[in-house]
């Protein structure tokens, strides 16, 4: 289906953008003013990294919710009823002054948030067909992502020139213009007739029958492995280079923006490379990219750990591999049950999130200040995700 300029799609899809913007970049404005929140709240570096998992722990808890729920009542309903907890929560976390309530609002935010994560995903597979919607992912992907590579400059700039709340605030406001924007314009992508019956058994069975699938569970570990790796060290990155390796705090927003930039390019020519080389090639051309990535990471970490230059490099191209086949991988996993989309965008999202909620976590007890410990987690994730993706060529 086209985009005709100001057709009810296009909005749709516009307002759609934004509100998965809004929720992309809550973390990111943050991150750089972490040492900031560790002083003022006097409490531990596990601890405030405690500040994303949590997030992340909200986030999948509410997953496996909204998207039956957006299946059976529709894409619009759970949509706006969850961006407005977000931006409530988001006002919240501007108020607190013990780590205790920043935790909890955090969490709430996180509950909120979900429906960013999964709806979305939804109404696109709504819309478009596999490959179509793949090269969308990849467009809205690389858009969604030159967004969020401006985020840690914000953030640094309000956090300079303000102080850590500031960050909290642009939040906040950018939530509940995005809710306000959800409310007016998103229409609703899924038909009456196609919405399914909001009955607990049957969603229930449908989770089962993802989780047993082996195909489809194979598919979601090669995006959530990876992608909760790369989370890993953006929920590190600025308490070692900014603690430990003696990056300044206007700085440290150029390193996290490079990361974020190659995203966003390789999203973006995604598409391209699609065509040119079809979805399977494109497939594994993107996982060895990732292979590679991991190794060198590995490979710094090991001889060049006090290296800001080296560790973002590297990461680069662990960054760069995994760019260019999210948007098939999680395609293929959407199109082994098209009939239950929300149900499976959920079940992604949750585990999703998940992963990454407890590698952040795992890695917090290992943190000691240097990058070895995410290099260890990004290589794990490098390897395991080819050796999956190996296996499943064979079962095709």
């Amino acid at each position: 289906m086209s985009m005709r300029l100001f057709s009810h799609t296009f909005i749709t899809m516009s307002v759609v953008v934004l509100v998965i913007i809004s929720a992309a970049v809550e973390t990111d404005i943050f991150v750089p003013s972490f040492p900031a929140l560790q002083d003022y709240f006097a409490t531990t570096e596990s601890k405030i990294q405690m500040i994303i998992s949590l997030n992340f722990l909200g986030l999948c808890v509410a997953s496996l919710f909204c998207g039956p729920l957006a299946d059976a009542y529709g894409r619009r309903l759970v949509l706006n009823i969850g961006m407005f907890i977000f931006a409530i929560s988001s006002i919240a976390c501007t108020l607190v002054n013990s780590i205790e309530a920043m935790l909890f609002w955090r969490f709430v935010q996180g509950l909120g948030t979900s429906v960013a994560f999964v709806v979305p995903s939804a109404i696109i597979y709504d819309v478009y067909d596999q490959e179509k919607a793949a090269k969308m992912l990849g467009i809205y992907n690389s858009i969604i992502t030159f967004a969020m590579s401006f985020a840690p400059i914000i953030g640094s700039a309000l956090y300079l020139t303000f102080n850590w709340r500031a960050n909290f605030i642009f939040v906040a406001a950018l939530a509940s213009f995005t809710f306000i924007m959800a409310l007016i314009f998103v229409r609703e992508s899924l038909d009456k007739e196609k919405r399914a019956i909001m009955h607990v058994p049957s969603i229930l069975q449908s989770y089962k029958k993802l989780l047993k699938n082996k195909k489809a569970m194979a598919n979601l570990f090669l995006v959530c492995g990876v992608c909760g790796a790369y989370f890993v060290y953006i929920a590190n990155l600025s308490l070692i280079f900014i603690n430990h390796l003696g990056v300044s705090e206007t700085n440290y927003g150029y390193y996290q923006a490079v990361i974020l930039l190659i995203f966003a390019a390789v999203s973006f020519s995604s598409g391209y490379v699609i065509n040119a080389l079809g979805l399977t090639r494109t497939r594994m051309l993107g996982e060895k990219i990732t292979v590679v990535g991991a190794v060198l990471f590995l490979g710094v970490a090991i001889l060049a750990s006090t290296s800001p230059f080296w560790i973002t490099v590297t990461m680069a191209i662990f960054t760069g591999g995994f760019a260019l086949n999210v948007g098939i991988l999680f395609g293929d996993y959407m199109s082994v049950y098209p009939e239950i989309k929300g149900v499976a965008s959920a079940l992604a999202n949750s585990i999703r999130l998940f992963v990454m909620a407890a590698l952040i976590a795992f890695a917090g007890v290992l943190f000691n200040g240097t990058i070895m410990p995410v290099a260890m987690i990004v290589f794990f994730a490098g390897i395991s995700s080819l050796a999956v993706l190996l296996w499943l060529q064979k079962q095709d």
